[in-house]
């Protein structure tokens, strides 16, 4: 009898705790129920390399929103976008990394794009282009229609042809922009005619004229967001 309240209570302890599942990125540990043995489980940079992998070079605050819908925060955190991986400090002052699956929406508070555009990001999208559920995209428009954007760093070794000496360095990668409606998960494509598919039938007459009123490009970003925030707010 003891053992079955046991196995209970176990069983209980874990599905209270499955939505804190971090992994500690200063020690090597992976702060779970499954594994507190301190084996490193995290990718190790080599410290000649120059740059940093993440988007954002200091810590910023944010709101967390898990897999459950649950909000937490805010909290400071740091996304690296060249392993897909969300860092923040815990309340012990802890630098972790959040594991894969957990954290669904980072909503950054008062940190902004070079054109104001608030900083958000989102996963849980279908997979595309090599990019799995877990893939946290940069979120321009919410609504009806998403336009997101993969954004991402590489490894770039240059070797000098003179001295032969190798160096290291974090790039930024060109970002690839994606469109998310109707449950599908598409690239998006800068021309009239795919723009098209987008609309319901009924507002393709509103939605021309405000292309042209507004000399909106479709190779323009900043354009973009307000071309499909204004889909998005017609009823």
């Amino acid at each position: 009898m003891k053992r079955i309240l046991l196995l209970i209570f176990l069983f209980c302890f874990q599905c209270s705790f499955g939505q804190l599942d971090f992994k500690n990125s200063n020690v090597g540990r992976v702060m779970d129920l499954a594994d507190l043995d301190g084996h490193s489980l995290l990718k190790k940079y080599d410290p000649a390399l120059t740059g940093s992998p993440f988007i954002n070079e200091d810590w910023v605050s944010a709101k967390l929103t898990l897999s459950l819908g649950k909000e937490i925060g805010p909290l400071s955190i740091k996304l690296n976008i060249e392993s897909n991986e969300l860092y923040f400090i815990d309340s012990a002052g802890k630098e972790l990394i959040v594991t894969d699956g957990l954290v669904k929406k980072i909503d950054c508070i008062d940190y902004y794009t070079k054109d104001s555009t608030r900083y958000i990001f989102k996963s849980g999208y279908p997979s595309v282009d090599g990019q799995n559920e877990n893939f946290f995209y940069q979120v321009f428009t919410e609504g009806r229609i998403e336009l997101l954007a993969r954004k991402f760093k590489y490894i770039r070794t240059e070797r000098n042809d003179l001295t032969g000496d190798v160096s290291k360095s974090f790039v930024d990668g060109a970002a690839v922009l994606y469109v998310y409606a109707y449950g599908i998960m598409q690239p998006f494509k800068s021309n009239k005619n795919f723009i098209a598919t987008l609309w319901d039938e009924n507002k393709q007459p509103e939605m021309n004229k405000y292309i042209s009123d507004n000399r909106i490009s479709l190779k323009n970003t900043s354009d973009l967001i307000k071309l499909f925030n204004h889909y998005n707010s017609i009823k």
